[in-house]
């Protein structure tokens, strides 16, 4: 069992976390959620001991081996994938070893082979009988990594790969705690699957910061939900939950504040209609004693104003509830005219490098249709967009693009750092980009989530998220009729996520999506496509 008690943390003078508590047992996971900023990663190092609270403390058993996968492998990029993930390599080690052994035995004088024997003989019904490690060969090749050599440099890994290797390499060193940050980013269906599975039968502490909502709702027992101002709340359930609870505030809020106003409209009229009784009597008369009627009528106008305010004050007074934005403001904006089919795909194969990646690929694409795009790591997705694009060969059949079709395209990895100058801010950069006031590109940037800040900081010092966030704030913008898009929700918080797919429901054009994002899937896919 995990117990957090009261956990509190400061990073650059802000508040991260506020007094954060909970119980993790085993067999029933927590899932952290919040938007970029709001603590996730930071309380994952305070719970692996990395990074010490400001107060409050963690308890858990003094021998549980905690388990921590991050989001990244910055400064491994040289070595062998062997040295930074051992022991989903232990079989191919193993082998490896037996075959020096072997060959030592041969070479080997009298005196040594018994040695090296014994030691052979050892290893071999380690093996053999090993099921862990012969578990882990058979998720390695589940999971498209059956050709990866122990010698391969982590840098040629991609995100997907090196996010399997990590969670192999994790479950084989048997933690009691799992914390893992982002355990889904980068991967394929297959890999998704493998994930949850193994979270399902894992018989220790999980703790898991995901903004996949099908994951969460799979695998979390209950959920943690911090803010950027420290604030947080501990939800039991999924995530869908989560969500239906907080539906129900917000209709329950909405619901006492609508009564509230009703009660206080009436009292306002009951005034108004007393007030300008007492006010007709005082303009009619002089009379002493029918004035001093009037004041006493006033009066009670006065008391049912006390009564408003006394409400206004009151611990019960209920608040407007606040509007919360659902969606990046406008519309993927379809360029006027055109074609009603923008693509078609007649029996196409590619090829990179040599290697054949698909082939057989028909179907097209119309108007106000979308294509999503799945597959394993290395399968051809992004290259088929790149096809599309013209920027990559076809080998075989005919991929044919409308003459009136205006491409937008978001690649995985757009990153407006790389066409902004080194002072350049979003704001100046959308200015570039479309003629607007400054004005009307802050509005219009607030609504992708951008603060005040965000949109006076130079777009290379932004977060990744924040980046990709712009990125779809240009792509928006544009009109295109046809959107080419590779895993447009990589990297988006869940509140960015949401957003966007809301503006995405409104697009009126053509679509070609690579996503793994299984909700998007099921919510915008006419067309599912696997390589």
């Amino acid at each position: 069992m995990l117990v957090v008690d009261g956990i509190e943390k400061e990073l650059g003078g802000r508040r991260v976390l506020g007094g954060v508590s909970f119980t993790v047992s085993p067999g029933a996971p927590l899932g952290v959620v919040g938007p970029n900023g709001s603590g996730k990663s930071t309380l994952l190092r305070i719970l692996q001991g990395e990074l010490g609270p400001d107060a409050g403390r963690v308890s858990m058993l003094d021998s549980a081996r905690v388990g921590y996968l991050s989001q990244g492998y910055a400064g491994h990029e040289a070595e062998p994938v062997s040295a930074a993930f051992p022991r989903a390599f232990a079989a191919d080690l193993a082998a490896d070893r037996l075959s020096a052994l072997a060959a030592a035995i041969t070479a080997a004088e009298a005196w040594e082979v018994h040695a090296l024997a014994r030691e052979y003989d050892d290893l071999l019904l380690r093996i053999s009988t090993g099921s862990a490690v012969l578990a882990l060969e058979e998720a390695r090749n589940a999971l498209g990594l059956r050709d990866l050599t122990p010698e391969t440099p982590v840098g040629r890994l991609s995100g997907g790969e090196l996010t399997k290797l990590g969670l192999l390499d994790l479950v084989a060193s048997e933690p009691d705690v799992l914390l893992l940050d982002e355990p889904t980013n980068h991967l394929d269906l297959a890999g998704l699957d493998w994930v949850e599975s193994a979270i399902h039968r894992f018989p220790g502490v999980v703790v898991v910061v995901s903004h996949d909502r099908v994951f969460l709702d799979r695998c979390a027992g209950q959920v943690l939900e911090l803010d950027t101002t420290g604030k947080w709340e501990l939800f039991s359930g999924n995530y869908g939950a989560l969500l239906a609870e907080k539906q129900r505030r917000e209709e329950d809020q909405l619901d006492r504040y609508e009564r509230q106003q009703r009660e206080q409209a009436q009292l306002k009229q009951a005034i108004h209609k007393i007030e300008t009784r007492a006010r007709g009597i005082e303009n009619r008369t002089i009379d002493f004693a029918k004035r001093k009627k009037a004041l006493k009528i006033a009066r009670r106008a006065t008391t049912l104003k006390a009564r408003i305010n006394r409400q206004m004050e009151s611990s019960e007074h209920v608040d407007r509830p606040a509007k919360r934005m659902h969606g990046f403001y406008g519309e993927f904006a379809a360029a006027e005219g055109g074609a009603s089919r923008l693509l078609t795909a007649e029996d196409v194969a590619l090829e990179f490098a040599g290697r054949r990646l698909f082939e057989g690929l028909t179907f097209q694409l119309q108007r106000g249709q979308c294509v999503v795009i799945t597959g394993p790591n290395g399968c051809g997705k992004t290259t088929l967009l790149r096809a599309i694009l013209g920027q990559h060969p076809v080998a075989t059949g005919t991929l044919a693009v409308s003459g009136s079709a205006n491409i937008g395209y978001l690649a995985q990895h757009d990153d407006p750092a790389d066409s902004a100058g080194a002072t350049t801010t979003p704001v100046e950069m959308l200015r570039r980009a479309t003629p607007m006031t400054e004005a009307a590109a802050n509005n219009y940037l607030h609504q992708f989530f951008l603060g005040r800040e965000q949109l006076s900081t130079p777009v290379s010092q932004l977060s990744y998220g924040e980046r990709r966030r712009l990125a779809l704030a240009l792509l928006v913008r544009g009109g295109a009729n046809l959107l080419l898009l590779d895993e447009p929700t990589n990297h988006l918080d869940l509140p960015s996520r949401e957003a966007f797919e809301t503006a995405f429901e409104g697009y009126e054009g053509a679509s070609v999506v690579v996503t793994h994002d299984r909700r998007f899937i099921e919510r915008f896919g006419h067309l599912v496509i696997e390589l």
